[in-house]
């Protein structure tokens, strides 16, 4: 079953919402999420709202989903450290904290659920997403959105899962610029005024869809999501090229994940490796060459 946002088309936009490009409102998201157990945050500007959550969970765990949204951040990462570039009126930058009991080991897989459920969630707007495992999600091959998840525990050893997302709704030219490679926007798909005016509840949406789909690992785990995930991975049955660190790179024909999360590539001979981190560049095939192992 797909975790979609139970609100299943955008509204149209108000006059109020078209002025409402550089500021969000917290009342606003409150109503778009309808969800009772959330508590909404909205900043005009921070460093990183995954970590200005991160910090506070870490001094005492949050006994309620926490909601933490902005216009802006000046120092917003990315996976592995990256830098994510963003702009105060085109993008959607936020980050839930949920109490958490699962295992600290599998925050890498709980990256690939709440992943899957931003790819649906747009793919139930018309939106033709798919997921880069880890972390990306993407558009006609470009990335649209990244995911970074993290935990943190307090002094009495409670957990808090912190999973975050930029989404890229408009692109400049400085963030083009700042990003250095082709990147992709929902602008392409509903122009530039509509998701602008529309952007809290896109928000709503894929904050809904994350928390839902968090709440779906820590009951079941991944097995139940895994075929969902591979119907929307981009590379499947595709040559990739994998570097992790400390490692050699990897090549083989991309196979899906497994049950647990972890990347299946083909080599050779078809001989199988799971690896569970990586970097993964996707290496082209001849024209109307059908991918090998070879």
């Amino acid at each position: 079953m797909a975790l979609v946002p139970k609100f299943s088309q955008p509204a149209a936009p108000t006059a109020a919402d078209a002025t409402a490009g550089a500021a969000l409102s917290t009342q606003n998201l409150a109503r778009y999420m309808q969800r009772s157990d959330v508590d909404v945050e909205v900043v005009v500007s921070t460093l990183s709202t995954n970590s200005d959550l991160i910090a506070r969970a870490r001094d005492q765990a949050p006994q309620r989903i926490v909601l933490r949204a902005t216009s802006q951040q000046s120092a917003g990462r990315g996976r592995l450290g990256r830098l994510w570039h963003s702009s105060p009126t085109g993008s959607v930058l936020f980050s839930i904290a949920v109490p958490w009991r699962g295992d600290p080991s599998s925050t890498a897989t709980v990256t690939l659920a709440c992943g899957l459920a931003v790819a649906e969630c747009l793919q139930a707007h018309d939106v033709p997403a798919q997921v880069k495992w880890p972390n990306d999600i993407l558009l006609d091959g470009r990335k649209l959105a990244g995911i970074l998840t993290e935990t943190a525990e307090d002094a009495q050893g409670c957990r808090t899962l912190v999973v975050g997302l930029g989404l890229n709704l408009v692109l400049d030219t400085a963030q083009q610029r700042a990003i250095g490679h082709s990147a992709a926007e929902l602008a392409e798909r509903f122009g530039r005024e509509a998701v602008c005016a529309q952007r809290e509840q896109w928000l709503a949406r894929f904050a809904t869809a994350m928390i839902e789909a968090a709440s779906q690992f820590e009951s079941g785990g991944f097995a139940g999501m895994r075929e969902r995930f591979n119907a929307c991975f981009a590379f499947l049955g595709q040559r990739v090229r994998l570097r992790a660190a400390g490692q050699a790179t990897l090549c083989g024909i991309a196979r899906g994940v497994d049950e647990s999360g972890r990347l299946v590539i083909e080599r050779d001979g078809g001989l199988l490796h799971s690896v569970i981190s990586g970097e993964v560049s996707l290496r082209a095939e001849a024209p109307g060459k059908p991918a090998t192992g070879r």
